[in-house]
């Protein structure tokens, strides 16, 4: 098979991941481009939640379910070196009847959700407070670190013989007189390719209009509170998502928040949002652990530009009649990176669709 050249553009989770699929699997010449440093865009601002989701098409679940498994595999083959968390997310709707509604839609699915009694909830979180009779618990969800992840990914591919060039910025998409890409234009120089990869998140969106295609896709802010506490191995040793808060620990000092972004007046700033954050996590762990609940204060609030198809699906694939371009946008990047990765690798390199991707093409929206 004729050795193919890759350009990807974007070296956040997904780029990084895709580069790292070419290098292990095939003898493509992969070229992973980006505009700052791998890692520097959404990407370090993800809660970085590898979940199931919930209320959305029974296809699409099946797609993250298997993406979690994909996850295992890859760090298998990187012989643990990613560091996953898989100690499972705790769980709870706005009434009982919603939570036993979300129990029973996952395990009709066959996914692994079952209800806890207060006691087993008291011996997975015995520090939390204030928790209904009816919570669920995915045992087999997990977390990564996402920029841990990344440089773990790409510092391999290197090795594996991608070539990485950060602080690339590209202003503009190639294409020859029949209207076929065949790369792309940086600041200072060409880089000629038989398939380009759009996995630049936002970016995707003003590259395409360099070629007159308007992507289906919203930019939506999203707000991640970093909160530091006095040491404890106790709180929080599962991921935690109510309607009141959404938690997880990434040390025995410090645990994440995600919150959602409301608008940009003064009452709604990222930093009033962290601290009203704040105030609900201390008080559903105030009762069991007082001293624990105000030692927690604010370390850090970043704000995630996310990517986010108009219906909310991924869009993946080549780009309408144009062989040469093919594009990775999606909102769930942490969770579906290893799957879409492997599965665009296999379409790229055979030229054979896959039939998980076709519910995901950018046609659906024409």
């Amino acid at each position: 098979m004729k050795e193919k050249k890759i350009v990807i553009v974007g070296a956040g989770i997904v780029g990084v991941t895709l580069a790292w699929f070419f290098a292990t699997y095939s003898d493509a010449e992969v070229t992973l481009l980006d505009q700052k440093q791998a890692g520097s865009g959404v990407s370090q601002h993800s809660f970085a939640w590898l979940n199931v989701s919930y209320g959305r098409p029974d296809s699409y679940q099946k797609l993250r379910s298997k993406s979690l498994n994909e996850w295992r595999r890859l760090d298998a083959e990187m012989h643990g070196a990613l560091k996953i968390d898989w100690r499972g997310a705790i769980s709870w709707q706005e009434t009982n009847a919603e939570t036993l509604q979300f129990i029973q839609s996952h395990s009709e699915l066959s996914f692994n959700v079952e209800s806890l009694t207060k006691e087993n909830l008291a011996k997975k979180e015995p520090l939390l407070d204030k928790a209904p009779n009816v919570v669920a618990f995915a045992g087999e969800e997990g977390a990564i670190d996402p920029i841990w992840v990344i440089q773990t990914l790409l510092q391999d591919a290197i090795k594996k013989g991608v070539t990485y060039c950060p602080e690339t910025e590209v202003s503009k998409i190639l294409q020859n007189e029949s209207g076929q890409t065949i790369g792309v234009r940086s600041q200072d120089k060409d880089y000629v390719a038989d398939k380009v990869v759009l996995t630049a998140g936002v970016v995707n969106k003003d590259l395409l209009q360099t070629i007159n295609i308007e992507l289906p896709l919203a930019s939506l802010p999203a707000i991640i509170i970093r909160f530091k506490h006095e040491k404890s191995d106790q709180f929080a040793q599962h991921i935690i998502s109510t309607p009141e808060m959404e938690i997880r620990s990434i040390d025995s000092e410090h645990f994440l928040a995600a919150e959602d972004y409301i608008d940009d007046t003064a009452v709604n700033t990222p930093e009033l949002i962290a601290l009203n954050a704040l105030k609900t996590i201390q008080a559903h762990f105030n009762t069991i652990a007082p001293a624990l609940a105000s030692s927690i204060t604010v370390d850090h609030v970043a704000v995630g530009m996310r990517p986010i198809p108009f219906d909310d699906m991924p869009i993946v694939g080549t780009m309408n009649d144009d062989s040469g371009l093919y594009l990775i946008s999606m909102h769930a990047a942490v969770t579906l990176a290893p799957l879409i990765s492997r599965l665009a690798m296999q379409e790229i390199l055979y030229e054979q669709e896959s039939p998980e991707l076709f519910s995901y093409r950018i046609t659906r929206f024409q």
